[in-house]
């Protein structure tokens, strides 16, 4: 189960990922981003504190997010990652291609 709240502050969109983003829950965090996908120049942060655990299927789209934000000069970032999160985006190559807070 993953619940995604997205909101808005003067500087950047903030997208809370709270639970599992496994294969299920990936579709639904693909259509949560809507309101991201009609960004002219996107400034996201993703705020992970919560997310306890991401599949391939969640990173496949953590990667579309990042490409369509850099081809509108926007910029997307991870906040927060849990320690088995952080360790599967470490594997994965992940940890270098988005800035991490």
């Amino acid at each position: 189960m993953l619940k995604v709240t997205l909101t808005n502050n003067e500087t950047e969109t903030i997208v809370a990922l709270e639970g599992r983003m496994d294969t299920a829950a990936a579709p639904e965090f693909e259509q949560a981003l809507a309101p991201v996908w009609e960004m002219e120049q996107p400034r996201i942060m993703l705020d992970c504190q919560k997310l306890e655990y991401i599949s391939s299927s969640g990173l496949r789209i953590f990667l579309k997010l990042k490409k369509f934000t850099d081809s509108k000069g926007g910029q997307v970032a991870l906040n927060a990652l849990q320690p088995t999160v952080k360790e599967v985006f470490d594997m994965t190559g992940f940890s270098k291609m988005f800035p991490i807070k």
